[in-house]
């Protein structure tokens, strides 16, 4: 598997709009959306502000998704995730890196328009990997 874009970082911050006007003073960030876990009854809705920096984007969340799903235990603020886009084979590359001994997070799961699902690298560095579910490509 060969993640075809790098897509996001996620960092768990203590008050999100102050967060997002701290990058938005400072990186010059754009406020792309703003989601309220109180409109979703997804199981893993947070609070979120998605920033646009450069070419890339920043989730602020109040809390990980894995977190608020209670998947894991309470996570510390700061760096949560590195999120890689890949087109297809998200089930297969799991089921490769759980037969290898990697430590899964969350299996796959489908979350709004894609498929998500978070593994543990060395350095106890959690990496979303998300295939989306609709192409795209012919609009």
């Amino acid at each position: 598997m060969e993640p075809e874009s790098f897509f996001h970082v996620a960092i768990k911050v203590e008050e999100l709009e102050s967060a997002a006007e701290f990058y938005r003073e400072h990186l010059d960030a754009e406020i792309l959306e703003r989601r309220r876990a109180a409109e979703s009854d997804d199981q893993f809705a947070v609070d979120a502000v998605v920033l646009g920096i450069a070419d890339k984007r920043v989730y602020l969340f109040d809390k990980a998704p894995y977190e608020a799903a209670g998947l894991v235990e309470k996570q510390p603020l700061g760096f949560l995730h590195f999120g890689y886009v890949v087109e297809d084979g998200i089930e297969e590359t799991f089921a490769r890196l759980a037969d290898d001994g990697v430590e899964i997070v969350m299996e796959p799961a489908v979350y709004g328009d894609k498929r998500i699902a978070f593994f543990v690298a060395p350095g106890d560095v959690r990496i979303e990997l998300i295939e989306y579910l609709e192409d795209d490509s012919s609009e």
